[in-house]
């Protein structure tokens, strides 16, 4: 069994996938895996689904300690965590292309 949960953000994140983004990083935290972010989709991503990260990191680091991993973020989403200072705080953005 993978020692990490991926979890594949829509096109549109937004407060409207709350409870199915927190029913996907619950999984990872119940069984202490990694979670990688795949945002390669991402067109959209409001604040509060930044909130939502944010959050999810909160849980990461009283339950588990890992870090969250963002792989292969779209143009608009790597523009939107470098101006939110999303990596500096919350995420590793993945060296893998």
């Amino acid at each position: 069994m993978p020692d990490v949960t991926r979890i594949s953000l829509p096109q549109k994140f937004s407060f409207d996938c709350h409870e199915w983004f927190k029913d996907e990083y619950s999984k990872a935290i119940v069984q202490s895996k990694r979670v990688e972010l795949l945002c390669d989709k991402v067109q959209f991503l409001d604040s509060a689904a930044l909130g939502m990260i944010a959050k999810l990191k909160k849980e990461m680091k009283k339950h588990t300690n890992h870090d969250i991993t963002v792989s292969n973020p779209s143009t608009y989403c790597d523009d939107l965590f470098t101006l939110a200072n999303m990596y500096e705080n919350y995420v590793v953005k993945s060296s893998k292309h």
